[in-house]
């Protein structure tokens, strides 16, 4: 599939705020056509991201909808100017797919990152040996005539580390499963590696990793990894990732953000505290 053409992360995040701020005023998507002296059908293609709004469109966006010189449309503006943005990232849209270039455009974005991982290492903490092991274990799913561009997902995956050690990096908060250390990938040299990868990763400021044990039981996030990326001091504007979730694998609304919040606040008091995380860590590391 093609990048071009698909609703871009940021996009999204603008008409998705937009929508709401119209549905919240009662207006119809008729009335705010008219007075922004478009067809109805530009109002429905911003809202849902597949057509960029430009500056002077959110600056007449918040007009129509009472907004002063406050953060909302502070935020509105942001949005449009970076709408358009085309970060390293896009050159792989149409090698591995829109939906692994619009994470690593949202991971770019976000100023907070929360992602929960069951059974594998998070892909910005994982180390080369890792990446590579895994990418190689999906050849083998892909058919004869769209094969999976091994070099170019590597070079994706290793790029999208690189937001953790930009200026300003985003808050990461992660909580693994146990399976995550208990599954051999690649070999014992690179479980060990990837293990003390993770021990030096959960000793930065910006990063909290905990280990969800076996012994937890039960918990809400027995459906699959997923993640939840906020763009601001606050969860209003914020987006949800499902790594199954296929082509609605992103969600902005409002109601999905609060309930993949409070799955993760529910994981990280399951599980190990940071501490006891680090040592559970550097013992797996002596055992592999």
């Amino acid at each position: 599939m093609a990048y071009k053409g698909v609703p871009t992360v940021r996009k999204r995040l603008l008409g998705g705020q937009l929508r709401r701020l119209r549905e919240e005023r009662g207006i119809s998507i008729e009335d705010v056509a008219q007075k922004l002296g478009v067809g109805h059908s530009t109002v429905r293609r911003q809202e849902s991201g597949h057509t960029a709004v430009s500056v002077a469109d959110a600056i007449a966006y918040a007009s129509i909808y009472g907004l002063g010189d406050d953060d909302v449309k502070q935020r509105l503006v942001a949005l449009a100017k970076h709408g358009r943005a085309r970060g390293w990232w896009t050159a792989y849209g149409s090698k591995v797919g829109p939906t692994a270039v619009d994470v690593a455009d949202a991971e770019d974005l976000a100023t907070e990152v929360r992602t929960f991982q069951p059974l594998a290492v998070p892909g910005i903490f994982q180390t080369t040996d890792y990446s590579a092991a895994i990418i190689e274990a999906q050849k083998s799913i892909r058919p004869a005539d769209s094969p999976l561009p091994v070099d170019d997902a590597l070079t994706l995956r290793e790029r999208r580390k690189e937001v953790l050690v930009r200026k300003n990096p985003p808050q990461v908060w992660a909580v693994i499963g146990e399976a995550v250390i208990r599954t051999e990938v690649g070999s014992p040299q690179v479980m060990q590696e990837q293990i003390a990868h993770l021990v030096d990763l959960g000793k930065r400021s910006n990063i909290t990793l905990q280990l969800l044990p076996f012994s937890a039981g039960a918990h809400v996030g027995m459906n699959g990894a997923f993640m939840l990326l906020s763009f601001g001091d606050t969860l209003d504007g914020s987006i949800t990732y499902v790594e199954s979730g296929g082509p609605n694998a992103f969600n902005d609304e409002p109601n999905e953000v609060r309930v993949s919040a409070n799955r993760f606040t529910q994981l990280q008091s399951q599980a190990l505290s940071t501490k006891e995380t680090a040592t559970y860590l550097r013992r797996a590391i002596s055992t592999t």
